[in-house]
């Protein structure tokens, strides 16, 4: 399942706790499970997405580090989020 996670796609990450709930728009950067971020290894069950959208601010992080908590310091900055609550983002445009 975790190829169709490639780097560049534009995701929407899912509240981590029983909700549906979209409450961030990103873009994965990286899905290297030895990629470090915030001193520890993505591993298997998260990628690493740059926040482009906050939707919930209050948000907070499953995996917080250096400052970044919550949603609401995670605009412009790389995350980690568990590839079970991601999901890509199609957009369809008619021209």
């Amino acid at each position: 399942m975790h190829h169709l996670f490639q780097v560049g796609k534009d995701v929407i990450l899912y509240a981590m706790l029983g909700t549906d709930q979209a409450v961030a728009k990103g873009t994965i950067v990286s899905t290297n499970r030895d990629n470090m971020l915030g001193g520890m290894a993505l591993g298997k069950q998260y990628c690493e997405v740059i926040v482009n959208v906050v939707l919930k601010r209050d948000t907070i992080l499953p995996w917080p580090y250096d400052g970044v908590e919550s949603m609401a310091d995670a605009l412009n900055m790389p995350i980690a989020w568990p590839y079970q609550r991601v999901i890509i983002f199609l957009s369809i445009f008619h021209v």
